[in-house]
């Protein structure tokens, strides 16, 4: 009877195992992110050009941010010092900077001190205070807050001057702006992102790079890109400028010295 009573419980147990291994798993985060245009043409009256993320959020929670950053080309940067020498300002203390994002932008449902940690901005690059600007000849890298990544300089407090310049620089331009309400949610996990590319804008490749916030940290993340490029007869210099430079030159000579000639002879007539 002890078996037989033992034997029906054991049966009946296995229809709740059979439930509880097939119960779904639970929902995971994921984004997805596009732009309403993936190549934006540089002509001779190009005046800037709005730039729209869109995307939608697949396990959005209350709490949940959305952040996107835009990181432009990358090229090296030499900064120097203006200092004063006998009454005249000179450039001096040069520091060679690698890789620099000639264009960075950062949209955010909210200001970035809100809800991000600093070892998730720090890792990712996210924010003006936590861009990777990195003087390697005068550097070397240590770990700061459990964040193996974060950069020290040999000159000391200096390097955070040079620092801050470009950023001012760059912001003075309107080439890296940080946007704390440029992302907005919108129902159903969808949102969109406005930040606009000024007259200056580098021509090259983008990364746009769309991150899901929760607790301080990305759970999710997007990549995808957008193409900056001359069109129309800016493209056809571009391109002589770069590929055949020296030709480029020779023609240049050549229709400055034709401009000078053309100026002599309406000056003589008149």
């Amino acid at each position: 009877m002890i078996r037989t009573l033992t034997f029906a419980l054991a049966l009946t147990s296995l229809p709740c195992l059979a439930v509880a291994q097939d119960a779904p798993p639970a929902q995971q985060a994921r984004i997805a992110a596009a732009l309403t245009e993936d190549v934006v043409e540089i002509r001779s009256d190009f005046a800037g050009a709005p730039l729209t993320i869109f995307g939608a959020a697949e396990g959005l929670q209350d709490g949940d941010d959305i952040v996107v950053a835009v990181r432009g080309p990358e090229r090296d940067l030499r900064v120097m010092k203006k200092e004063r020498v006998l009454g005249i300002w000179v450039n001096s203390a040069p520091v060679r900077f690698e890789s620099v994002a000639s264009y960075y932008a950062v949209a955010s449902t909210r200001p970035l001190s809100d809800f991000a940690g600093f070892a998730a901005l720090r890792r990712n690059g996210i924010g003006m205070t936590h861009l990777p600007l990195r003087a390697p000849d005068e550097e070397r890298t240590e770990t700061l807050l459990g964040v193996p990544d974060v950069v020290v300089s040999d000159l000391g407090a200096e390097i955070v001057d040079y620092r801050q310049a470009i950023v001012r620089n760059k912001t003075r331009q309107s080439l890296y702006v940080e946007a704390d309400s440029g992302v907005e949610r919108l129902e159903g996990g969808l949102f969109i992102a406005r930040l606009f590319l000024p007259s200056e804008t580098p021509v090259g490749d983008y990364t746009i790079e769309v991150y899901l916030f929760r607790d301080g940290a990305p759970i999710a993340s997007r990549e995808t890109q957008l193409q900056v490029a001359k069109a129309g007869m800016e493209r056809v210099l571009y391109d002589l400028a770069h590929d055949r430079p020296i030709l480029y030159g020779l023609l240049a000579l050549i229709m400055a010295a034709l401009s000078g000639w053309l100026a002599a002879v309406v000056t003589r007539n008149r």
